[in-house]
């Protein structure tokens, strides 16, 4: 698994960090790239280390 973006890495980090501490797994908005509009979800699953991607 190869990361986009370390910066986007960061960014999703403190997102989840901010949902775990408010005790939601889900979220959803809209957002505007390129002159589009786009609805985001993002939806928090737990993983165990076992089905972590090996180049995790």
């Amino acid at each position: 698994m190869v990361s986009l973006n370390l910066d986007l890495d960061i960014a999703l980090t403190q997102l989840t960090e901010r949902l775990l501490t408010q005790e939601q797994t889900f979220t959803e908005t809209y957002v505007m790239a390129k002159g589009q509009l786009y609805r985001t979800e993002l939806h928090l699953y737990p993983v165990p280390p076992s089905e972590l991607p090996a180049d995790f």
